[in-house]
């Protein structure tokens, strides 16, 4: 199905797009795209305030809402690679592109667009929480570490980047590792996972980049790498 946006973007004082009408297609079969959830999100990177307007199809949201969850950690891969979001998350990772590229962003500066992004969705404490998906999130607009790495390395993914999940269970914390060639590495930090450098992108915390570490989290993580294809089945 093809999809159409219509964008309105301005370089100053603010960047703006607005998607004034959007129709994706979604995964799942026999679900109804007539009502959408409309969302606003702002959010400040490279020295600019950004504004970005997306709707979620409620259908795929609630139907997300209704999956069994694992605790597991290490299987929280699937979170990343479920395919039934691919055709919601593929409409908001167009809308961050045309922006970077709008922008003129380079590579390096685009991550850093995408993680502030996700920095932005409002932090609740993750006690009596569960993982969620990457469109939960973007709904319910409020995520623990684990929910925003999650997003971030989908979204990521999702724009043709090598991800990984970082398990750092000594402090209780959850990174992202990115596979890109940074304009600068030599102060950076970054994890080896066979023979790849991820350099580590910080979710959470408002005004991290790629490559700076949060102080506090000096254990080696456990690297969870997201599989092709997949679809919950716990």
């Amino acid at each position: 199905m093809t999809k159409r946006f219509s964008f309105v973007f301005s370089r100053r004082p603010s960047i703006v797009i607005v998607l004034a009408a959007l129709l994706l297609p979604i995964g799942i079969s026999a679900l109804s795209q007539s009502a959408n959830i409309e969302r606003q999100f702002r959010w400040e990177s490279g020295g600019h305030t950004w504004t970005l307007i997306h709707r979620f199809c409620e259908a795929s949201y609630r139907f997300f809402r209704t999956l069994p969850r694992t605790l597991d950690y290490t299987a929280y891969d699937v979170y990343v690679s479920d395919t039934r979001d691919d055709d919601e998350l593929c409409g908001l990772v167009a809308a961050l592109e045309t922006l970077a590229r709008n922008a003129g962003l380079d590579v390096w500066e685009k991550l850093n667009l995408v993680i502030s992004f996700a920095q932005s969705i409002p932090y609740v404490s993750e006690e009596g929480e569960y993982p969620r998906y990457p469109l939960e999130t973007l709904v319910e607009m409020k995520a623990d570490c684990e929910d925003a790495s999650i997003l971030t390395a989908a979204l990521l993914r999702q724009m043709g980047f090598g991800v990984v999940l970082l398990a750092f269970l000594e402090e209780h914390h959850m990174g992202v590792g990115v596979r890109v060639l940074p304009a600068d590495a030599s102060e950076l930090t970054y994890y080896t996972w066979n023979g790849d450098v991820y350099y580590y992108l910080e979710p959470t915390s408002v005004g991290w980049k790629i490559g700076e570490l949060p102080a506090g989290y000096a254990s080696q993580p456990e690297i969870i790498r997201p599989r092709t294809g997949l679809a919950s089945t716990f």
